[in-house]
Protein backbone atom coordinates (compact mmCIF):
# COMPACT_ATOMS: atom_id res chain seq x y z
CA UNK A 1 0.00 0.00 0.00
CA UNK A 2 1.43 2.93 -1.19
CA UNK A 3 1.35 6.69 0.65
CA UNK A 4 -1.33 7.48 -1.52
CA UNK A 5 -3.75 4.70 -0.75
CA UNK A 6 -3.15 5.44 3.29
CA UNK A 7 -4.41 8.89 2.84
CA UNK A 8 -7.12 7.68 0.91
CA UNK A 9 -7.61 5.33 3.39
CA UNK A 10 -7.68 7.89 6.12
CA UNK A 11 -9.70 10.51 4.30
CA UNK A 12 -12.61 7.91 3.70
CA UNK A 13 -12.49 6.09 6.93
CA UNK A 14 -11.11 8.66 9.73
CA UNK A 15 -14.69 8.90 11.43
CA UNK A 16 -14.11 5.42 12.50
CA UNK A 17 -10.81 5.68 13.26
CA UNK A 18 -11.89 8.77 15.70
CA UNK A 19 -14.50 7.38 16.88
CA UNK A 20 -13.22 4.29 17.77
CA UNK A 21 -10.15 6.22 19.18
CA UNK A 22 -12.74 8.03 21.60
CA UNK A 23 -14.60 4.67 22.21
CA UNK A 24 -10.71 3.03 23.61
CA UNK A 25 -10.06 6.09 26.38
CA UNK A 26 -14.11 6.40 27.37
CA UNK A 27 -13.52 2.62 28.20
CA UNK A 28 -10.07 2.85 29.68
CA UNK A 29 -11.36 6.00 31.54
CA UNK A 30 -14.43 4.16 32.85
CA UNK A 31 -12.35 0.82 33.65
CA UNK A 32 -10.20 2.96 35.51
CA UNK A 33 -12.69 4.91 37.74
CA UNK A 34 -14.04 1.53 38.83
CA UNK A 35 -11.13 -0.09 39.72
CA UNK A 36 -9.89 -0.85 43.29
CA UNK A 37 -6.84 1.41 43.97
CA UNK A 38 -3.62 -0.06 44.48
CA UNK A 39 0.14 0.34 46.01
CA UNK A 40 3.03 -0.57 44.98
CA UNK A 41 6.37 -0.67 47.09
CA UNK A 42 9.55 -2.24 46.42
CA UNK A 43 12.50 -3.92 49.12
CA UNK A 44 16.42 -4.08 47.13
CA UNK A 45 18.46 -6.99 48.61
CA UNK A 46 22.12 -7.89 48.19
CA UNK A 47 23.52 -11.51 47.39
CA UNK A 48 26.63 -11.67 48.23
CA UNK A 49 29.03 -14.14 49.69
CA UNK A 50 31.15 -14.19 52.85
CA UNK A 51 34.85 -12.96 53.12
CA UNK A 52 37.10 -16.08 51.63
CA UNK A 53 40.54 -17.05 53.48
CA UNK A 54 41.93 -16.49 49.43
CA UNK A 55 41.57 -14.01 46.45
CA UNK A 56 40.85 -17.43 44.37
CA UNK A 57 37.78 -18.09 47.39
CA UNK A 58 36.35 -14.82 46.81
CA UNK A 59 36.65 -14.58 42.73
CA UNK A 60 34.89 -17.99 43.09
CA UNK A 61 32.39 -17.13 45.30
CA UNK A 62 31.55 -14.02 43.49
CA UNK A 63 31.26 -16.50 40.41
CA UNK A 64 28.97 -18.48 41.73
CA UNK A 65 26.64 -15.81 43.32
CA UNK A 66 26.36 -14.16 39.49
CA UNK A 67 25.50 -17.31 38.28
CA UNK A 68 23.18 -17.97 41.12
CA UNK A 69 21.86 -14.75 41.66
CA UNK A 70 18.58 -15.62 39.05
CA UNK A 71 17.74 -18.62 40.63
CA UNK A 72 17.42 -16.85 43.92
CA UNK A 73 14.82 -14.14 42.80
CA UNK A 74 12.92 -17.32 41.75
CA UNK A 75 13.32 -18.57 45.07
CA UNK A 76 11.76 -15.14 46.55
CA UNK A 77 8.58 -16.12 44.98
CA UNK A 78 8.36 -20.10 45.49
CA UNK A 79 6.34 -21.22 48.55
CA UNK A 80 9.27 -21.80 50.58
CA UNK A 81 9.43 -17.98 51.15
CA UNK A 82 5.91 -17.38 50.95
CA UNK A 83 4.27 -19.62 53.38
CA UNK A 84 5.99 -18.39 56.19
CA UNK A 85 4.73 -14.86 55.41
CA UNK A 86 1.48 -15.67 54.90
CA UNK A 87 1.32 -17.14 58.58
CA UNK A 88 3.50 -14.45 60.39
CA UNK A 89 1.33 -11.91 58.58
CA UNK A 90 -1.76 -13.81 58.97
CA UNK A 91 -2.98 -12.74 55.63
CA UNK A 92 -6.32 -13.78 53.94
CA UNK A 93 -4.65 -15.28 50.92
CA UNK A 94 -2.67 -18.45 49.99
CA UNK A 95 0.88 -18.29 48.94
CA UNK A 96 -0.14 -19.10 44.98
CA UNK A 97 -2.77 -16.01 45.79
CA UNK A 98 0.10 -14.06 46.84
CA UNK A 99 2.22 -15.16 44.45
CA UNK A 100 0.85 -12.75 42.02
CA UNK A 101 0.94 -10.01 43.96
CA UNK A 102 4.88 -10.53 44.45
CA UNK A 103 7.32 -9.99 41.30
CA UNK A 104 11.27 -9.78 41.70
CA UNK A 105 13.89 -8.32 39.09
CA UNK A 106 17.31 -8.28 38.83
CA UNK A 107 19.08 -5.11 38.05
CA UNK A 108 21.02 -5.87 35.23
CA UNK A 109 24.25 -7.40 35.67
CA UNK A 110 24.71 -6.64 39.55
CA UNK A 111 23.72 -8.76 42.34
CA UNK A 112 20.84 -6.69 43.36
CA UNK A 113 17.08 -7.94 43.19
CA UNK A 114 13.51 -5.89 43.58
CA UNK A 115 11.12 -7.55 45.41
CA UNK A 116 7.94 -5.42 44.45
CA UNK A 117 4.41 -5.96 46.21
CA UNK A 118 1.28 -4.81 44.84
CA UNK A 119 -1.79 -4.99 47.27
CA UNK A 120 -4.77 -2.28 48.27
CA UNK A 121 -3.55 -1.81 51.25
CA UNK A 122 -0.66 0.27 51.23
CA UNK A 123 0.89 -0.49 54.58
CA UNK A 124 0.45 -4.39 54.09
CA UNK A 125 2.22 -3.91 50.67
CA UNK A 126 5.40 -2.48 52.51
CA UNK A 127 4.86 -5.22 55.51
CA UNK A 128 4.85 -7.80 53.00
CA UNK A 129 8.07 -6.90 50.81
CA UNK A 130 10.17 -6.51 53.96
CA UNK A 131 9.02 -10.30 55.29
CA UNK A 132 9.38 -11.78 51.35
CA UNK A 133 12.92 -10.60 52.24
CA UNK A 134 13.66 -11.56 55.56
CA UNK A 135 12.30 -15.41 54.49
CA UNK A 136 14.73 -15.00 51.17
CA UNK A 137 17.62 -14.30 53.85
CA UNK A 138 16.78 -17.67 55.70
CA UNK A 139 15.55 -19.88 52.17
CA UNK A 140 19.47 -19.21 50.68
CA UNK A 141 21.02 -20.03 53.65
CA UNK A 142 19.54 -23.33 53.75
CA UNK A 143 20.08 -24.13 50.09
CA UNK A 144 23.73 -22.22 49.77
CA UNK A 145 26.51 -24.56 50.21
CA UNK A 146 28.50 -24.48 53.79
CA UNK A 147 31.83 -23.50 54.24
CA UNK A 148 34.24 -25.48 56.13
CA UNK A 149 33.59 -24.13 59.11
CA UNK A 150 29.37 -25.00 58.99
CA UNK A 151 28.85 -21.24 58.11
CA UNK A 152 26.44 -20.44 54.82
CA UNK A 153 28.65 -19.55 52.22
CA UNK A 154 25.65 -16.93 50.48
CA UNK A 155 23.84 -14.56 52.57
CA UNK A 156 21.12 -12.11 51.46
CA UNK A 157 20.56 -9.06 53.18
CA UNK A 158 18.14 -5.98 53.10
CA UNK A 159 20.16 -2.52 51.57
CA UNK A 160 16.77 -0.54 51.02
CA UNK A 161 13.43 -2.04 53.44
CA UNK A 162 10.10 -0.92 51.61
CA UNK A 163 8.40 2.24 52.30
CA UNK A 164 5.07 2.61 52.93
CA UNK A 165 3.50 4.40 49.38
CA UNK A 166 1.51 7.57 49.77
CA UNK A 167 -0.47 7.75 46.20
CA UNK A 168 -1.93 3.99 44.80
CA UNK A 169 0.10 3.13 41.96
CA UNK A 170 -3.22 2.40 39.50
CA UNK A 171 -5.57 3.47 38.62
CA UNK A 172 -3.65 6.26 36.65
CA UNK A 173 -6.65 7.65 35.35
CA UNK A 174 -4.26 9.89 32.43
CA UNK A 175 -2.30 7.10 31.73
CA UNK A 176 -4.99 4.87 31.41
CA UNK A 177 -6.91 6.89 28.95
CA UNK A 178 -3.95 7.55 26.78
CA UNK A 179 -3.23 3.89 26.69
CA UNK A 180 -6.75 3.35 26.22
CA UNK A 181 -6.91 6.27 23.37
CA UNK A 182 -4.28 4.66 21.22
CA UNK A 183 -5.15 0.96 21.61
CA UNK A 184 -8.45 2.82 20.20
CA UNK A 185 -6.50 4.07 17.36
CA UNK A 186 -4.49 0.83 16.46
CA UNK A 187 -8.24 -1.50 16.41
CA UNK A 188 -9.34 2.13 14.42
CA UNK A 189 -6.59 1.37 11.50
CA UNK A 190 -6.75 -1.98 11.59
CA UNK A 191 -10.73 -1.83 10.61
CA UNK A 192 -9.65 0.77 8.04
CA UNK A 193 -7.16 -1.30 6.42
CA UNK A 194 -9.00 -4.18 6.86
CA UNK A 195 -11.82 -2.53 5.27
CA UNK A 196 -10.41 -1.00 2.15
CA UNK A 197 -8.47 -4.82 1.79
CA UNK A 198 -11.75 -6.32 1.42
CA UNK A 199 -13.83 -3.50 -0.06
CA UNK A 200 -14.59 -4.14 -3.66
CA UNK A 201 -16.58 -1.50 -4.50
CA UNK A 202 -15.35 1.23 -7.03
CA UNK A 203 -15.65 4.39 -5.23
CA UNK A 204 -13.19 6.70 -6.34
CA UNK A 205 -11.15 7.65 -9.35
CA UNK A 206 -7.69 6.32 -8.21
CA UNK A 207 -10.22 3.09 -8.10
CA UNK A 208 -10.84 3.70 -12.08
CA UNK A 209 -7.59 4.15 -13.17
CA UNK A 210 -5.82 1.22 -11.49
CA UNK A 211 -8.44 -0.99 -13.88
CA UNK A 212 -8.68 1.23 -17.06
CA UNK A 213 -5.99 3.29 -18.93
CA UNK A 214 -8.98 5.29 -20.53
CA UNK A 215 -9.33 8.47 -18.47
CA UNK A 216 -11.97 9.96 -16.34
CA UNK A 217 -14.13 12.58 -17.72
CA UNK A 218 -15.48 13.49 -14.44
CA UNK A 219 -17.31 12.60 -11.46
CA UNK A 220 -20.44 13.36 -10.41
CA UNK A 221 -21.59 13.63 -6.91
CA UNK A 222 -24.49 11.67 -4.79
CA UNK A 223 -27.28 13.99 -3.26
CA UNK A 224 -29.06 11.87 -1.19
CA UNK A 225 -31.76 14.69 -1.10
CA UNK A 226 -32.56 14.85 -4.83
CA UNK A 227 -34.56 11.27 -4.26
CA UNK A 228 -37.95 11.49 -6.32
CA UNK A 229 -36.59 14.72 -8.02
CA UNK A 230 -36.04 14.85 -11.73
CA UNK A 231 -32.49 13.60 -11.93
CA UNK A 232 -31.80 15.64 -15.36
CA UNK A 233 -29.61 18.89 -15.44
CA UNK A 234 -31.68 21.79 -15.79
CA UNK A 235 -29.22 24.77 -17.92
CA UNK A 236 -30.23 27.99 -15.74
CA UNK A 237 -30.01 26.13 -12.99
CA UNK A 238 -26.63 27.28 -10.52
CA UNK A 239 -26.50 23.46 -9.33
CA UNK A 240 -23.45 21.35 -8.54
CA UNK A 241 -24.33 18.52 -10.54
CA UNK A 242 -25.22 21.06 -13.41
CA UNK A 243 -21.71 22.21 -13.40
CA UNK A 244 -19.96 18.38 -13.24
CA UNK A 245 -21.80 18.03 -16.09
CA UNK A 246 -20.50 20.63 -17.98
CA UNK A 247 -17.25 19.29 -16.87
CA UNK A 248 -17.67 15.75 -18.48
CA UNK A 249 -19.36 17.99 -21.44
CA UNK A 250 -15.48 19.94 -21.84
CA UNK A 251 -13.50 17.17 -21.20
CA UNK A 252 -14.92 14.69 -23.67
CA UNK A 253 -14.97 17.62 -26.34
CA UNK A 254 -10.80 17.43 -25.70
CA UNK A 255 -10.83 13.68 -25.96
CA UNK A 256 -10.17 13.33 -29.65
CA UNK A 257 -9.37 16.51 -30.56
CA UNK A 258 -8.55 15.10 -34.03
CA UNK A 259 -11.46 13.17 -34.90
CA UNK A 260 -14.48 14.54 -32.98
CA UNK A 261 -16.54 11.84 -32.76
CA UNK A 262 -20.22 11.88 -33.77
CA UNK A 263 -21.90 8.97 -32.46
CA UNK A 264 -21.25 7.74 -28.77
CA UNK A 265 -22.53 4.74 -26.89
CA UNK A 266 -23.49 5.65 -23.45
CA UNK A 267 -23.43 2.40 -21.33
CA UNK A 268 -22.21 0.95 -17.84
CA UNK A 269 -21.04 -2.40 -16.35
CA UNK A 270 -24.39 -3.43 -14.92
CA UNK A 271 -27.61 -2.13 -14.19
CA UNK A 272 -28.54 0.48 -12.24
CA UNK A 273 -25.22 3.10 -12.44
CA UNK A 274 -26.93 5.92 -13.68
CA UNK A 275 -26.28 5.76 -17.34
CA UNK A 276 -29.77 6.96 -18.54
CA UNK A 277 -29.65 9.92 -16.27
CA UNK A 278 -25.70 10.73 -16.89
CA UNK A 279 -26.91 10.34 -20.97
CA UNK A 280 -29.71 12.91 -20.60
CA UNK A 281 -27.48 14.93 -18.61
CA UNK A 282 -25.13 15.24 -21.09
CA UNK A 283 -26.92 15.55 -23.93
CA UNK A 284 -28.69 18.45 -22.47
CA UNK A 285 -25.40 20.14 -21.26
CA UNK A 286 -24.20 19.61 -25.11
CA UNK A 287 -27.28 21.23 -26.33
CA UNK A 288 -26.87 24.18 -23.82
CA UNK A 289 -23.96 25.21 -26.35
CA UNK A 290 -25.47 25.74 -29.25
CA UNK A 291 -24.90 22.16 -30.99
CA UNK A 292 -27.18 19.90 -32.31
CA UNK A 293 -27.84 16.52 -30.06
CA UNK A 294 -29.87 13.55 -31.00
CA UNK A 295 -30.52 11.23 -27.95
CA UNK A 296 -31.51 8.04 -28.74
CA UNK A 297 -32.77 5.29 -26.41
CA UNK A 298 -31.50 2.40 -27.17
CA UNK A 299 -32.03 0.58 -23.87
CA UNK A 300 -34.92 -1.70 -25.82
CA UNK A 301 -34.41 -4.03 -22.69
CA UNK A 302 -35.45 -1.20 -20.04
CA UNK A 303 -35.99 2.27 -21.36
CA UNK A 304 -36.14 5.13 -19.68
CA UNK A 305 -35.76 8.46 -21.05
CA UNK A 306 -39.11 8.40 -22.21
CA UNK A 307 -40.43 8.33 -18.60
CA UNK A 308 -37.84 10.90 -17.37
CA UNK A 309 -39.01 13.38 -19.81
CA UNK A 310 -42.55 12.51 -20.04
CA UNK A 311 -42.28 12.11 -23.82
CA UNK A 312 -44.09 9.45 -25.85
CA UNK A 313 -42.34 6.04 -25.75
CA UNK A 314 -44.81 4.09 -27.47
CA UNK A 315 -43.18 5.19 -31.15
CA UNK A 316 -39.61 5.55 -31.48
CA UNK A 317 -36.41 3.32 -32.62
CA UNK A 318 -38.16 0.24 -33.08
CA UNK A 319 -40.49 1.62 -34.92
CA UNK A 320 -38.41 3.08 -37.52
CA UNK A 321 -36.28 -0.03 -37.52
CA UNK A 322 -39.21 -2.26 -38.50
CA UNK A 323 -39.84 0.45 -40.92
CA UNK A 324 -43.00 1.08 -39.99
CA UNK A 325 -41.75 4.92 -39.64
CA UNK A 326 -39.19 7.67 -40.76
CA UNK A 327 -37.18 9.22 -38.34
CA UNK A 328 -38.76 12.52 -38.78
CA UNK A 329 -42.70 11.22 -37.43
CA UNK A 330 -40.75 9.64 -34.39
CA UNK A 331 -38.01 12.65 -33.52
CA UNK A 332 -39.00 14.56 -30.45
CA UNK A 333 -37.68 18.15 -29.47
CA UNK A 334 -36.45 18.83 -25.80
CA UNK A 335 -36.87 22.28 -24.77
CA UNK A 336 -36.07 25.25 -27.85
CA UNK A 337 -32.21 24.12 -27.82
CA UNK A 338 -30.80 21.78 -30.41
CA UNK A 339 -31.83 18.43 -28.33
CA UNK A 340 -33.99 15.90 -30.19
CA UNK A 341 -34.80 12.30 -28.32
CA UNK A 342 -35.69 9.31 -30.22
CA UNK A 343 -37.26 7.13 -27.69
CA UNK A 344 -37.07 3.41 -27.83
CA UNK A 345 -40.59 2.56 -28.86
CA UNK A 346 -42.49 -0.91 -27.79
CA UNK A 347 -39.97 -3.63 -26.61
CA UNK A 348 -38.60 -5.86 -29.18
CA UNK A 349 -38.17 -9.73 -28.56
CA UNK A 350 -35.07 -9.48 -30.51
CA UNK A 351 -33.16 -6.30 -29.10
CA UNK A 352 -29.62 -8.01 -30.12
CA UNK A 353 -30.36 -8.62 -33.59
CA UNK A 354 -31.98 -5.52 -33.86
CA UNK A 355 -28.99 -3.13 -32.74
CA UNK A 356 -26.84 -5.33 -34.98
CA UNK A 357 -28.83 -5.09 -38.11
CA UNK A 358 -28.15 -2.95 -40.91
CA UNK A 359 -31.39 -0.74 -40.47
CA UNK A 360 -29.55 0.56 -37.20
CA UNK A 361 -25.79 1.42 -38.97
CA UNK A 362 -28.50 3.47 -41.26
CA UNK A 363 -29.99 4.96 -38.78
CA UNK A 364 -27.19 5.65 -36.57
CA UNK A 365 -25.41 7.04 -40.37
CA UNK A 366 -28.68 8.79 -40.86
CA UNK A 367 -28.19 10.65 -37.48
CA UNK A 368 -24.83 11.39 -37.72
CA UNK A 369 -25.34 13.49 -40.88
CA UNK A 370 -28.36 15.60 -39.52
CA UNK A 371 -26.55 16.35 -36.07
CA UNK A 372 -23.42 17.41 -34.06
CA UNK A 373 -23.27 14.39 -31.76
CA UNK A 374 -25.58 11.32 -31.29
CA UNK A 375 -26.10 9.93 -27.68
CA UNK A 376 -26.85 6.63 -27.42
CA UNK A 377 -28.42 5.03 -24.31
CA UNK A 378 -27.81 1.13 -24.70
CA UNK A 379 -28.14 -1.60 -21.84
CA UNK A 380 -25.33 -2.29 -19.43
CA UNK A 381 -22.29 -4.62 -20.69
CA UNK A 382 -22.40 -7.58 -18.47
CA UNK A 383 -26.20 -8.70 -18.84
CA UNK A 384 -26.45 -8.43 -22.50
CA UNK A 385 -24.45 -7.80 -25.80
CA UNK A 386 -26.08 -5.31 -26.62
CA UNK A 387 -23.69 -2.15 -26.40
CA UNK A 388 -20.42 -4.14 -27.44
CA UNK A 389 -22.95 -4.76 -30.62
CA UNK A 390 -23.42 -1.40 -31.25
CA UNK A 391 -19.98 -0.31 -30.43
CA UNK A 392 -19.32 -1.45 -33.98
CA UNK A 393 -21.35 1.27 -35.27
CA UNK A 394 -21.15 4.17 -33.22
CA UNK A 395 -18.24 6.08 -32.98
CA UNK A 396 -16.99 5.41 -29.49
CA UNK A 397 -18.50 4.46 -25.83
CA UNK A 398 -18.55 6.09 -22.45
CA UNK A 399 -18.63 4.05 -19.87
CA UNK A 400 -20.94 4.94 -16.28
CA UNK A 401 -19.69 3.98 -13.26
CA UNK A 402 -21.58 3.97 -10.49
CA UNK A 403 -19.80 4.42 -7.50
CA UNK A 404 -20.20 2.41 -4.55
CA UNK A 405 -22.31 0.01 -6.80
CA UNK A 406 -20.07 -1.39 -9.44
CA UNK A 407 -17.60 -3.70 -8.52
CA UNK A 408 -13.65 -3.69 -9.09
CA UNK A 409 -14.16 -6.88 -10.68
CA UNK A 410 -17.52 -6.34 -12.99
CA UNK A 411 -15.67 -3.22 -14.18
CA UNK A 412 -12.87 -4.90 -15.50
CA UNK A 413 -14.83 -7.60 -17.02
CA UNK A 414 -16.09 -4.75 -18.80
CA UNK A 415 -13.48 -3.09 -19.97
CA UNK A 416 -12.30 -6.60 -21.14
CA UNK A 417 -15.19 -7.04 -22.75
CA UNK A 418 -14.84 -3.36 -24.76
CA UNK A 419 -10.70 -4.77 -25.65
CA UNK A 420 -12.14 -7.45 -27.40
CA UNK A 421 -14.54 -6.27 -29.51
CA UNK A 422 -12.06 -3.45 -30.47
CA UNK A 423 -14.30 -0.91 -29.13
CA UNK A 424 -12.62 2.72 -28.61
CA UNK A 425 -13.40 3.58 -25.23
CA UNK A 426 -13.56 7.42 -25.00
CA UNK A 427 -13.04 7.97 -21.11
CA UNK A 428 -15.61 7.04 -17.92
CA UNK A 429 -17.84 9.13 -16.09
CA UNK A 430 -17.73 8.27 -12.00
CA UNK A 431 -21.55 8.11 -10.47
CA UNK A 432 -22.26 8.79 -7.45
CA UNK A 433 -19.25 10.04 -5.77
CA UNK A 434 -19.57 11.39 -2.14
CA UNK A 435 -19.32 14.76 -1.94
CA UNK A 436 -16.85 15.94 0.31
CA UNK A 437 -18.48 19.06 2.14
CA UNK A 438 -17.33 22.41 0.78
CA UNK A 439 -15.48 20.17 -1.70
CA UNK A 440 -17.55 21.72 -4.96
CA UNK A 441 -18.45 25.24 -3.90
CA UNK A 442 -16.95 28.54 -5.10
CA UNK A 443 -17.92 32.09 -4.03
CA UNK A 444 -19.23 33.69 -6.61
CA UNK A 445 -23.13 33.28 -5.85
CA UNK A 446 -24.44 35.76 -3.37
CA UNK A 447 -27.39 33.73 -1.91
CA UNK A 448 -28.87 30.31 -1.33
CA UNK A 449 -30.81 28.52 -3.85
CA UNK A 450 -32.72 25.43 -4.26
CA UNK A 451 -30.18 24.29 -6.81
CA UNK A 452 -32.32 21.01 -7.27
CA UNK A 453 -34.16 20.46 -11.02
CA UNK A 454 -38.01 20.53 -10.17
CA UNK A 455 -39.78 17.12 -10.72
CA UNK A 456 -40.97 16.41 -14.20
CA UNK A 457 -43.96 13.50 -13.91
CA UNK A 458 -43.88 11.11 -16.96
CA UNK A 459 -46.60 11.55 -19.62
CA UNK A 460 -49.72 9.19 -19.18
CA UNK A 461 -52.11 8.15 -21.57
CA UNK A 462 -54.74 10.26 -22.53
CA UNK A 463 -52.56 12.98 -21.01
CA UNK A 464 -52.89 16.81 -22.52
CA UNK A 465 -50.33 19.11 -23.04
CA UNK A 466 -50.45 21.74 -20.52
CA UNK A 467 -49.82 25.49 -21.88
CA UNK A 468 -46.26 25.30 -20.10
CA UNK A 469 -45.57 22.14 -21.99
CA UNK A 470 -46.63 23.46 -25.33
CA UNK A 471 -44.49 26.18 -25.03
CA UNK A 472 -41.24 23.67 -24.24
CA UNK A 473 -42.45 20.90 -27.60
CA UNK A 474 -43.69 23.18 -30.27
CA UNK A 475 -46.47 21.28 -32.51
CA UNK A 476 -47.21 21.48 -36.41
CA UNK A 477 -47.15 25.26 -37.77
CA UNK A 478 -50.37 25.77 -39.71
CA UNK A 479 -48.85 29.15 -41.45
CA UNK A 480 -49.85 31.74 -39.47
CA UNK A 481 -47.43 31.87 -36.66
CA UNK A 482 -49.91 30.01 -34.51
CA UNK A 483 -49.79 26.24 -33.25
CA UNK A 484 -52.52 24.35 -33.29
CA UNK A 485 -54.50 27.77 -32.83
CA UNK A 486 -52.44 28.88 -29.76
CA UNK A 487 -49.94 32.16 -30.38
CA UNK A 488 -46.39 30.79 -30.40
CA UNK A 489 -44.00 30.43 -27.76
CA UNK A 490 -42.35 33.88 -28.92
CA UNK A 491 -44.86 35.76 -29.24
CA UNK A 492 -46.42 34.81 -25.72
CA UNK A 493 -43.13 35.15 -23.25
CA UNK A 494 -42.60 38.67 -23.52
CA UNK A 495 -39.42 39.76 -21.48
CA UNK A 496 -39.96 41.65 -18.11
CA UNK A 497 -40.45 45.39 -17.77
CA UNK A 498 -36.81 47.03 -18.01
CA UNK A 499 -35.01 43.74 -19.32
CA UNK A 500 -33.80 42.70 -22.54
CA UNK A 501 -35.58 40.33 -24.45
CA UNK A 502 -33.40 37.28 -24.22
CA UNK A 503 -31.61 35.82 -27.70
CA UNK A 504 -33.17 33.45 -29.43
CA UNK A 505 -31.41 30.36 -29.17
CA UNK A 506 -29.08 29.17 -32.04
CA UNK A 507 -31.61 26.49 -33.95
CA UNK A 508 -29.87 23.28 -35.16
CA UNK A 509 -28.29 23.14 -39.06
CA UNK A 510 -30.45 19.72 -39.09
CA UNK A 511 -32.84 20.03 -37.22
CA UNK A 512 -37.00 19.31 -38.05
CA UNK A 513 -39.77 20.74 -37.26
CA UNK A 514 -41.82 18.05 -34.92
CA UNK A 515 -44.82 16.21 -36.53
CA UNK A 516 -47.27 15.37 -33.48
CA UNK A 517 -50.04 14.21 -36.42
CA UNK A 518 -46.92 11.86 -37.92
CA UNK A 519 -45.75 10.26 -34.34
CA UNK A 520 -49.61 9.61 -32.94
CA UNK A 521 -49.99 7.52 -36.42
CA UNK A 522 -46.33 5.36 -35.65
CA UNK A 523 -47.70 5.06 -32.50
CA UNK A 524 -51.28 3.78 -34.04
CA UNK A 525 -49.30 1.68 -36.35
CA UNK A 526 -47.31 -0.68 -33.63
CA UNK A 527 -49.89 -0.30 -31.23
CA UNK A 528 -50.89 -3.98 -31.58
CA UNK A 529 -47.15 -5.05 -31.11
CA UNK A 530 -47.07 -6.81 -35.07
CA UNK A 531 -44.08 -6.31 -36.93
CA UNK A 532 -41.33 -6.70 -34.10
CA UNK A 533 -41.45 -10.61 -33.68
CA UNK A 534 -41.80 -11.00 -37.56
CA UNK A 535 -39.14 -8.46 -38.31
CA UNK A 536 -35.63 -10.58 -39.14
CA UNK A 537 -32.89 -7.68 -39.49
CA UNK A 538 -30.31 -7.54 -42.15
CA UNK A 539 -26.51 -7.92 -41.09
CA UNK A 540 -24.95 -4.94 -40.34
Amino acid sequence: MELRDIITMLRAHWVGIAVLAVLGALVAGAASLSSVPEYRTFNTVLVAVQAGETISDLNQGSSFVSREVKTYAEVARSPIVLEPVVQKLGLRTSARGLRGDVTTTVKGETKLIDITVTRPDAREAAAIADAVAAELATAVELLSPDRVDGSPSVLVSSIAPAAVPREPFSPNIPRDVALGTVLGLVLGLGWAALRTTLDTKVRAEPDVRAITDAPVLGLVSYDSGATGKAPHYVPERLSVRAEEYRQIRTNLQFVDAASRPRSIVVTSSRGGEGKSVTALNLAMALADTGVSVCLVDADLRRPSVADYLGLEGAAGLTTVLIRRAVLDDVLQPVGSGGLDVLTSGRTPPNPSELLGSRAMADVVAELESRYDVVLLDCAPLLPVTDATILSKTADGILLVAGGGIVTKDELTEATGKLATVGATVLGVVLNRVERKSGSRTYGYHPHSVDLEPESVPPRRPGHRESERETEALPRDTEGDGTEDGRPAPSAARSPAPGRPAPAAPRPSRHRKRHRPRALREAVRRTADGTGLDRFVPDEA
